[in-house]
């Protein structure tokens, strides 16, 4: 296996699925939002924030997991990286993904080490060859921060921005 990418400060991590000093946390992204709103698909977007916010659930458990448990497998099709999300409540859906946050922060925090390859000895994944626990963490991250921004767009396409906490004006 090759060198894996390091990435190994928990603080740092914490600090990034928090979102601090860079952009509004996924909470408050997320707060203020009705079923109706979560549902709606404004000016022909290919999918919903619920249905973004399912997608970035899945992705960060399973990146959690992997950094937690070891890889288990990953899916073979995107649409298996995008579940439904009538299966649960906007409320539910919302807590979850804020779980799954709060999980990657107590993995990181608690790892023994996060320099540890995310890819268990024998599996053969190119594009995750290099990643180690904590960069597993820290693109778990990365993929909701870019989700988030585009649910922010979305929250201004239908005047549903700032959210009640209110929003960074620069």
């Amino acid at each position: 296996m090759s060198t894996v990418y390091r990435f190994d400060d928990a603080r740092l991590l914490a600090s990034i699925l928090n979102g601090e000093g860079t952009y509004l946390g996924p909470s408050a992204v997320l707060d203020g939002l009705s079923e109706e709103h979560v549902h709606a698909k404004p000016h022909g977007l290919p999918h919903s924030i619920a249905e973004i916010v399912a997608h970035m659930c899945y992705w960060q458990e399973w990146f959690n997991a992997c950094a937690e448990s070891g890889f288990t497998g990953i899916p073979e099709h995107a649409p298996e990286g995008w579940p439904d999300p009538s299966t649960s409540s906007w409320a539910a859906l919302r807590e979850r993904y804020l779980r799954a946050i709060e999980t990657a922060k107590r993995i990181a925090a608690e790892a023994d080490s996060l320099s540890e390859p995310l890819l268990s000895a024998g599996v053969h994944i190119p594009p995750l060859a290099k990643e180690s626990r904590g960069s597993g963490i820290l693109h778990g991250a990365v993929h909701g921060s870019h989700h988030l921004g585009q649910i922010i767009t979305m929250r201004q396409l239908m005047g549903l921005w700032p959210p009640p906490a209110g929003s960074m004006t620069w």
